[in-house]
């Protein structure tokens, strides 16, 4: 990214902020919505986001950077505690569940986080099949998806991540991630 100039710099700042706080009340994020929460002129939203995707791909970039210090903290057999972090962010935040469910994100670095977070998750995941831990029949990009699937539900039935309904949910997925009985 080039390098912004300091007056546009802080009203890419306020935009963020505004649009977070927006999220965070469960308001739509209209650009132009935001735009006047954030006190700058429509066009001033254009300028640095040209979509909502994309305003909303970058306010969950730091949801990355988060499992990114899970997974980097995480040893090579615990998987259940990544799927299960992964779990609480995504019930917790709508627009990171919206984010990495997006068939197509708008932007290139959404793509490469998703990419990355995929790639770990693979990793780890060859090491639990290694030692047993988990069935042999799914991916990575499928472990995701039943993640993203059941935080959704959770979410939809305004269950708290740490809640013990929630926390049914998601046993019943990591029980079904292990090995097959033979």
């Amino acid at each position: 990214m080039v390098a912004l100039r300091s007056d546009a710099a802080r009203n890419r700042a306020r935009i963020l902020e505004a649009a977070r706080d927006l999220a965070n009340r469960s308001e739509t994020l209209a650009l132009n919505a935001v735009a006047q929460a954030a006190g700058v002129g429509v066009g001033t939203v254009y300028r640095h986001f040209t979509t909502v995707e994309e305003l909303e791909e970058t306010l969950v970039w730091e949801r990355f950077d988060e499992l990114a210090e899970i997974l980097d903290s995480t040893g090579p057999t615990h998987l259940e505690r990544v799927l299960t972090a992964h779990f609480a962010l995504l019930v917790e935040d709508v627009l990171f569940e919206r984010v990495t469910s997006r068939a197509n994100p708008a932007l290139e670095q959404t793509t490469a986080l998703i990419t990355e977070l995929t790639d770990r998750m693979a990793k780890l995941m060859d090491r639990a099949r290694a030692e047993g831990a988990l069935r042999d029949d799914i991916d990575a990009a499928g472990v995701l998806t039943l993640v993203c699937g059941v935080a959704r539900a959770a979410r939809t039935a305004d269950l708290a991540a740490e809640g013990p309904q929630a926390q049914l949910l998601l046993r019943v997925v990591l029980d079904g991630l292990g090995t097959r009985p033979t």
